[in-house]
């Protein structure tokens, strides 16, 4: 996950260095076509710095530039206030507002809506105001009516980025929540569910705490399809996680992993805390029945599926018992042993 993420900001960061290179690019056919003219060699100069800051961040390893958001910002941060100074610079030495350098100041506070964050917009949006800003102050031939309208229109582009920003931030969110939830009872579903427990088993790992699995199915479930619809199926689910959820701390999440199959993962419990847990579940929803397994890290296996052979065996045990079926392995066991 952390991988993916780190080449995601890489190729973000990759696609903001090819458009302002192109952007940027096309400013040296004018400047030399212009030699004539006032401060040509220092626009050279400051344009040549800027491309070869976006050539070397281009070159940079991945994990030395992006291996975490904040320093994948900065990266990205950087590049783009030096464009934007490098704009400032440039259009200022060569006749302030009337330059046709100066829209180039929009270019990194578009790209930056496009792919960056809300608060990373913001920054580079402030910095392009200042850029445009600047340009007008030092032009002396400029009216500050001028200077206005011009620092105006890219503050009313930059908070149009922000709130794109945000909206899409807010778009990704939605589409992430969602797809770590079961759309019937509201809990996680199996992926949401194994990642929370990467989560937790990797902080169990580093302060050698434990935490318990508690995994139960709803007996003779099928039957109640059968006989009263798939309607009064589903009623009961998400009734039976609503009775869950009075009995389970807020930060111990719930699991569908498939049809009847339920999950609770439990930070801090030992094998009897998992126990009483398991209890109080059962109690709360009873007397609809319930056949329950548990597994404990580290003792019963450290990763997910491990813990979760351990308690689908103790699952399958008590299905056993209440159906009076003869002692035997866990069918989903047995098929999750055998695609290891």
């Amino acid at each position: 996950m952390q991988q993916q993420q780190r080449e995601r900001a890489r190729a973000n960061a990759l696609g903001g260095l090819v458009c302002s290179l192109v952007a940027y690019a096309l400013t040296v056919p004018y400047v030399v076509s212009t030699w004539d003219r006032p401060n040509r060699a220092a626009m050279l100069v400051a344009l040549c710095a800027v491309l070869a800051e976006i050539v070397v961040i281009s070159l940079l390893p991945v994990r030395l530039a992006f291996k975490t958001p904040l320093r994948a910002n900065l990266v990205a941060g950087l590049w783009s206030v030096s464009c934007l100074a490098l704009v400032a610079f440039n259009a200022s030495l060569d006749g302030g507002l009337d330059s046709p350098l100066a829209p180039l100041a929009f270019v990194p506070v578009v790209f930056a809506s496009l792919v960056y964050g809300t608060v990373l917009v913001t920054v580079v949006g402030i910095a392009g105001v200042a850029c445009a800003a600047a340009i007008g102050v030092f032009d002396a031939d400029a009216r500050w009516t001028e200077t206005f309208v011009f620092a105006g229109s890219l503050a009313v582009i930059a908070a149009t980025c922000v709130w794109q920003a945000t909206a899409a931030r807010r778009r990704r969110e939605e589409l992430a929540q969602a797809s770590r939830t079961d759309p019937l009872t509201g809990c996680l579903n199996r992926r949401g569910f194994a990642e929370h427990f990467e989560r937790v088993s990797a902080a169990a790992k580093r302060s050698g705490s434990r935490f318990a699995l508690i995994e139960f199915d709803v007996d003779d479930f099928k039957r109640v399809n059968d006989v009263y619809g798939h309607d009064t199926g589903d009623r009961l689910l998400v009734q039976l996680v609503r009775r869950m959820r009075t009995v389970v701390r807020t930060s111990d999440p719930i699991g569908r992993l498939g049809g009847d199959e339920f999950m609770v993962l439990a930070e801090g419990a030992d094998r009897e805390g998992a126990e009483r847990l398991a209890q109080r579940i059962r109690d709360v929803i009873a007397p609809q029945v319930i056949s329950v397994g548990m597994a404990v890290y580290p003792e019963d296996g450290e990763t997910f599926d491990e813990l979760y052979r351990a308690a689908d065996r103790g699952v399958y045990r008590e299905k056993e018992e209440h159906h009076g079926a003869a002692p035997g392995a866990s069918p989903r066991a047995r098929g999750r042993s055998s695609g290891d």
